[in-house]
């Protein structure tokens, strides 16, 4: 790489006054040093450069301006080190690496927008290499300096903060590492790795978020080194369809779900690990998929391990402490092999084995349990040798029918000891083993629980078998429970503004509640088209409603799962001939069980043009909800003028969408509103004051194309914010009350002109 320098300095002679104009006159290897500052600029780095600030790290900010599209690597070997980036709406794609290129990000902020790692689509499951034979110390070096397949992401040191849906996603045959990487503030998932793309992370820390940590679809692999994801809002770690985890040496606390699931064939490796206060499981293993777990510290929680699938999972010596539920829970069928485990102080059994279930239990202590140590259920068969029973009221419970196998099992310190062969004193003799199947339950009876009744069939007898549905990318739980029709209702209601909508939409769930009760009673179902278009400006809470939507159908059993799948034009239409229909086809997909969301539709039939692909993206959505009308629903979304445009572009649209939505624009008091639910959301309180001035700024923000309804309330919140920081910081020891406070000082100044 060339010693020569190209400066930015926009009040310098002989200097360039913006990055763009450097990237223009910048050879193959150029070092580009940018002076203190703010820039509003986006470009595309189309050469092998090197971005670095002039002078110390933080001090050049790149602000993407909203309409300029995300910043954009398309050359090997780029590298960005200690600038700050951000965007302007925290659910847009802020830094893109396109496929086949490679870029290097040291010490920097990127924040307000997400970065992606693109490669091909091209999936072929169970063709990538198993992920423990994935190299996790290797650096990329290689691959960076000529990706001959996805893109390459390598960070060090660096921070993803304050994104929607995703911080970062990994996608197609696409690389990432991650070294001392911090990702909070995300409204939706940390990271997010689909395709065959292949993740490394070493000392990544993943704070809050209101959905899963880190999620892996399709034949990914994942690989965690020395890492933390932190209270998480749905899960810590989820893994589906055929990707695969390794953790080591790792920390996953307080998940508000799991702090480890695995769907459908997913496999992981988990390793000297510490899971603690997980909701509602450590572990997970649900359909097919299978674990192995060594040295992994389980610590509270609903239940430590959950065991759903009929594959053999691995435990050797974890420990699976404190939990309200059960320790160790194998539903019907399971099988797994534990050896070495330590299972103390659980609210319910130590080891609940369901109903069918077999497992092999080798040296493993229960210690401490609030229902009996051990319960087996009907035709259950696990094998338990060598194995302990502490400091309990009752050692065993067992189903009638079932047949469990004991040798060399103990019972120490147990008031009723039932382990075969035990002595009234509380051990078990060596070497008593099962006498024959179903007979200790017939003979001796399950024990009493905890008021001198039977005991209870444990929480893993109930469980369900495990659903046939393996979404894509809807949503971030597989087959997840419906939600009440009344609380959605609600909810609906609640939304600002809208009443118009609300109204059509609450009649349409009337219609369909009576469409299904027609069914039930056999009788013949109305003509129902549930497909649907939003009309109205950006901003007015078409996506919002669309999700809702879809909740709506799923509580009412019209949908087997509900989630929303978001696309625009460069989501179904291809760049050449024979590209756009199984671009088209895959999205429509992804949306199986749930609503295929198109944003600004018209974009697909553009004005003037007679020849475009957008028709056969058209042609193929068309088909395919004839194809299958009854697992996807599909909402166009646009400016009301364009959208009458688009569904009269082809007759199988105007059968399709025979009802419109539409969306009006917000008033001003409906604006303030939407600022004080954000809010209220992030505990801060407006001052009388700051509402007063708050409607006055909001009503002299002239109404015309760039106006952007529920995103500038949500811009405004978001800048009287970062003002009220600006002030507090200059307080000695603010208290709680000027922590939370936005007063009028806090409104940005000067108002808007357009």
């Amino acid at each position: 790489m060339t010693d020569d320098r190209i400066r930015v300095a926009p009040r310098t002679r002989g200097a360039h006054r913006t990055i763009t104009q450097a990237l223009g006159a910048a050879p193959d290897g150029a070092v580009i040093s940018i002076a203190p500052g703010e820039y509003h600029e986006s470009f595309r780095l189309i050469r092998r450069v090197t971005l670095v600030p002039q002078y110390g790290n933080g001090s050049v900010t790149i602000a993407v301006p909203a309409a300029a599209g995300a910043l954009t690597v398309a050359a090997p070997n780029c590298r960005v080190r200690g600038l700050v980036v951000r965007g302007t709406d925290p659910g847009e794609t802020l830094l893109r690496v396109e496929d086949a290129a490679g870029l290097t990000l040291e010490d920097c902020l990127v924040t307000h927008g997400r970065a992606e790692v693109l490669g091909s689509r091209t999936v072929v499951p169970g063709a990538g290499r198993p992920v423990g034979d994935i190299p996790l110390d290797h650096d990329l070096a290689t691959e960076l300096a000529d990706p001959t397949a996805g893109g390459v992401l390598v960070t060090r040191r660096t921070r993803l903060r304050a994104a929607r849906h995703t911080a970062l996603h990994v996608t197609g045959d696409a690389l990432a590492r991650l070294d001392d990487t911090n990702i909070m503030d995300v409204e939706g998932i940390g990271v997010a790795v689909s395709g065959s793309a292949v993740l490394r992370a070493d000392q990544l820390r993943v704070h809050g978020g209101s959905g899963s940590a880190l999620r892996a679809l399709d034949a990914s692999r994942v690989l965690l080194r020395g890492s933390g994801l932190f209270g998480a809002g749905r899960n810590g770690v989820l893994v589906q369809d055929a990707a695969e985890a390794l953790l080591t040496d790792c920390r996953v606390e307080n998940a508000a779900r799991s702090a480890v699931r695995l769907d459908h064939t997913a496999r992981a490796q988990i390793e000297e690990s510490t899971l603690a206060g997980a909701r509602l499981s450590g572990v997970e293993v649900r359909d097919q998929a299978r674990v192995m777990m060594r040295g992994v510290r389980i610590s509270g929680g609903e239940t430590g391990v959950r065991l759903r699938s009929q594959e053999e999972s691995v435990l050797l010596h974890c420990s699976v402490t404190g939990q309200q539920g059960n320790g160790i829970e194998l539903a019907a069928g399971a099988d797994p092999r534990v050896r070495g485990v330590r299972v103390a102080r659980t609210g319910k059994h130590g080891v609940s084995v369901g109903e069918s279930s077999r497992g092999t239990f080798d040296h493993c202590d229960v210690i401490a349990s609030g229902f009996p140590s051990i319960h087996v259920g009907r035709d259950a068969a696990p094998r338990f040798r060598g194995c302990r029973v502490f400091d309990s009221a009752h050692d065993l419970g067992v189903a009638e029918d079932a047949n469990p196998t004991f040798e060399n099992c103990v019972a120490i310190n147990v008031a009723s000891p039932r382990l075969p062969g035990a002595p009234r004193g509380g051990t078990a003799a060596p070497g008593a083993r099962q006498p024959g199947p179903g007979r200790q339950g017939r003979d001796a009876g399950p024990p009493p629980g905890p008021q001198g009744r039977a005991a209870a069939t444990p929480s893993g007898q109930a469980a369900t078998a495990p659903g046939s549905a393996h979404p894509r990318q809807g949503s971030d739980d597989d087959a997840p429970e419906a939600d009440s029709l009344t609380d959605l209702l609600a909810e609906l209601d609640e939304l600002v503004g809208l009443e118009n909508v609300k109204r059509d939409v609450g009649g349409m769930v009337k219609l369909m509640q009576t469409v299904r009760m027609r069914q039930e009673a056999g009788l013949p179902a109305p003509p129902l088209s549930r497909h649907l278009v939003f009309a109205g400006n950006p901003g007015t809470g078409k996506t919002t409603v669309a999700r809702l939507y879809g909740r709506l159908l799923h509580a009412l059993g019209l949908l087997s799962r509900g989630h929303l799948v978001e696309v625009d034009r460069s989501a179904l239409v291809g760049e050449y001939i024979g590209h756009t229909g199984p671009k088209t086809t895959e999205a429509f997909q992804r949306a199986r069980g749930g609503v295929l969301f198109i944003d600004e539709a018209y974009a697909l039939t553009p004005p003037g043009v007679a020849q475009d692909f957008g028709m056969e993206a058209i042609a193929t959505l068309v088909k395919l909800m004839e194809d299958h009308r009854d697992e996807v629903v599909v909402i166009a979304a646009g400016y009301p003028e364009e959208m009458d445009r688009f569904i009269g572009s082809n007759p199988g649209l105007a059968s399709r969408f025979t009802r419109s939505l539409l969306f009006t624009d917000y008033s001003t008091e409906e604006l303030v509103r939407i600022v004080e639910h954000h809010a209220r959301r992030h505990r801060y309180d407006l001052t009388e004051g700051a509402r007063s001035a708050l409607a006055t700024h909001i009503g002299a923000i002239p109404r015309g194309e760039r106006f952007g309804n529920g995103r500038t309330a949500r811009q405004l919140f978001q800048q009287m914010t970062e003002h009220q920081a600006m002030r507090v910081a200059e307080l000695t020891a603010p208290k709680d009350q000027e922590l939370m406070a936005l007063d009028e000082n806090d409104l940005p100044v000067p108002l808007p002109t357009s």
